[in-house]
């Protein structure tokens, strides 16, 4: 079973642009006290030298478990821009 994405977690680097993290999730359902993640959910947006800041935003997750009607973000599940996303240990989707 995949891990559970929160806020806080990483989306991992793509293309030279950094790693940035999940900053917004449910408001209602917590993991280890922080926002759950959905497919949705933004990621801080990231830039390199040359290209301009661009948002992210989780774009895959569970096919089985949903929180406030939308996907739960797990780890490696994708990221719009690129990318995937990587959860906590402590929590697993799925099965």
């Amino acid at each position: 079973m995949p891990s559970a994405v929160k806020v806080g977690d990483t989306g991992t680097d793509h293309d030279g642009f950094p790693p940035t993290p999940v900053t917004a999730g449910s408001p209602n359902v917590k993991y280890d006290g922080s926002p759950a993640a959905r497919v949705g959910d933004p990621l801080e947006p990231h830039d390199k030298p040359k290209n301009p800041p661009h948002p992210r935003a989780i774009a895959a997750g569970s096919s089985s478990v949903f929180i406030n009607g939308k996907p739960a973000a797990v780890t490696g599940g994708a990221v719009d821009c690129g990318g995937v996303v990587m959860g906590s240990a402590s929590v697993n989707i799925g099965g």
